[in-house]
This record gives structure tokens, C-alpha cells and sequence, in this order.
């Protein structure tokens, strides 16, 4: 409780100072420089937002890059392109018979093995069990 105490204290603090700084500075500072000052913090405001444009940018051209690469040696030929897979996944899903949904394979491989009845009869027999 003393810590959240504490934090809050900071955060008011943070503000005060803030708006009473601003104040003194509108109220001391020449037009002038207040202009320049607003002017620079636009422009570098602009070009950080910029920068970080042509940063999304180079970063989702490299990750498509390693996404094909990595598709060109997991994929063994015969399979096709990645959208290949994923066309005939689908069609398979939504083919008659099969219920919908993409996990419905597993719960076809539960259903499957839950009708098997494990016989632990034998093993006091053979002298160990896993």
C-alpha cells in the first residue's frame, strides 16, 4: 500500500511540475523562442514518425522474406506453396462428414483412443509398470 502510495505521489508531483512549468516558461520566455521551440519539437515529432514508418516498413518486407525462406526449406516440393496447403487444409475441413472447425482432427484422434480399454491386469507379472 506504502509503494502505491508513493507512486501516486510521484505521478501528481510529475504533473505540477509540468503545467507550472509550462506556465513559467510561457510567462519569461520570448515569443521568439517559444515558436522555434515549438517548431523543432513538430519537426523532430514528424520525423521520428517518419522513421518509424520506413522502420515498419524494412521490417515486415524482411519478414515476409523469411517467411518465404523458411517455407522453401520446410516445404518439400511436392507440397506446393504455403497457400497450396492451407486450400487444400480447408478443403479437407469443410468436406462432408467432417465436422467444422480446424482442431477437429484431434478431437477425431481422441474419440478414437478413448474407446480402448487398457488391460493393467499383466502388470504384477512382469515385474515392473510404466
Amino acid at each position: 500500500m506504502a509503494r502505491l502510495f508513493w507512486v501516486g505521489t510521484g505521478v501528481v508531483l510529475t504533473v505540477v511540475v509540468v503545467v507550472k512549468g509550462r506556465q513559467v516558461i510561457r510567462q519569461y520566455a520570448p515569443a521568439a523562442v517559444v515558436d522555434r521551440a515549438s517548431a523543432t519539437a513538430t519537426a523532430t515529432g514528424s520525423a521520428l514518425s517518419e522513421a518509424a514508418g520506413h522502420f515498419m516498413a524494412d521490417f515486415r518486407a524482411a519478414r515476409d522474406e523469411r517467411a518465404a525462406q523458411l517455407a522453401d526449406a520446410l516445404l518439400a516440393t511436392t507440397q506446393g506453396s504455403v497457400e497450396d496447403l492451407q486450400a487444400r487444409r480447408d478443403a479437407y475441413d469443410s468436406a462432408p462428414g467432417r465436422s467444422a472447425g480446424r482442431h477437429s482432427s484431434e478431437a477425431a484422434t481422441r474419440a478414437r483412443y478413448a474407446a480402448i480399454d487398457d488391460d493393467d491386469s499383466v502388470d504384477d507379472e512382469l515385474g515392473y509398470s510404466f
